[in-house]
């Protein structure tokens, strides 16, 4: 009951977290687009950029609404165009974003789109939780333990490998693009600790669910009764004998009296008994003794 229980706060944990972390920077009617990745920080202009899993959303200065985001899909690039007009470049000029999508090449986001990595996280975190609520009631072998084993540090490994490659790529990048450009500078965002926390979440029920499968006993090894029948209701000949539990007390009130009785009845008696078969003579002997008693001479002469 315990591990089931930790298992499944784990569990839940993990999904609950990687999956506000996918859903950064989406929704904006909600508190989502305050959960990204990195933020881009221009401080001639006072834009900023966030990088959420599935898109990027340009921010103006004492505004809290997106001005503009990529389209919406998983593995996006890095958007140059987006970037040039953080720093204040003018899209139709073209002569302007030109030196920008050269300072970003030079970077080498390429590996930027293996963010993806952090959206499978979510879908075996689920798993993993579906397979702890099942573990209870269908558990009848260790294949549903087995999956979640699976799931768990596979989503392990999705989550820290998307988290780490999100680090790299960033890390470096600026590290060559932020010298280049004036006043740029970026933070992280929350989602870099959900994805970081959520994956340990992940690690812990791994363990768990290791635990799980090596905890638990066959079926064969467990306790058996056994039905013990009662042909005392229909004699020896009963077709239909009522079953006893092997687990009853015997020193039950209801067994203890029927017990009781039985002894009472082959116990040897407190008076003599005599066999049957002196009783027949014992009574002819009253009943002769009685004709003699009763029978009287007849008086007169009869011949």
């Amino acid at each position: 009951m315990a591990l089931h229980f930790i298992t499944l706060i784990f569990t839940i944990s993990s999904l609950v977290l990687l999956l506000i972390a996918n859903l950064g920077t989406t929704f904006p009617s909600t508190f989502l687009p305050s959960i990204y990745l990195v933020q881009l920080n221009e401080a001639v202009t006072g834009r900023y950029i966030r990088y959420g899993v599935y898109s990027s959303c340009l921010y103006y200065p004492d505004s809290n609404v997106a001005h503009s985001c990529t389209k919406k899909m998983p593995g996006y690039l890095f958007d140059s165009k987006q970037f040039a007009e953080a720093c204040g470049a003018d899209l139709t000029n073209v002569s302007m974003v030109e030196p920008f999508e050269k300072v970003i090449a030079d970077a080498n986001f390429s590996t930027f789109k293996f963010i993806l990595l952090i959206m499978p996280a979510v879908i075996l975190a689920f798993l993993a939780f579906v397979c702890v609520m099942l573990i209870r009631k269908m558990r009848k072998n260790n294949i549903i333990p087995f999956i979640g084993t699976f799931t768990s540090l596979f989503g392990f490994f999705a989550g820290g490998a998307g988290l780490a490659l999100t680090i790299v790529t960033f890390w470096k990048g600026l590290e060559k693009l932020e010298p280049r450009v004036e006043g740029l500078s970026h933070q992280w965002g929350p989602s870099i600790y959900l994805v970081g926390v959520g994956s340990g979440c992940a690690l812990f029920a791994f363990v768990c669910f290791v635990i799980s499968l090596f905890s638990h006993s066959s079926d064969k090894y467990k306790r058996e009764t056994y039905n013990l029948y009662d042909y005392s209701e229909g004699g020896a000949n009963s077709t239909s004998p009522k079953p006893y539990d092997a687990t009853t007390k015997l020193n039950s009130s209801v067994k203890h009296d029927s017990y009781s009785d039985y002894y009472h009845t082959v116990s040897s008696p407190t008076v003599p008994t005599y066999p049957s078969y002196y009783q027949p003579q014992q009574q002819y002997q009253q009943q002769y003794n009685s004709k003699e008693t009763s029978y009287q001479q007849p008086s007169g002469n009869y011949y």
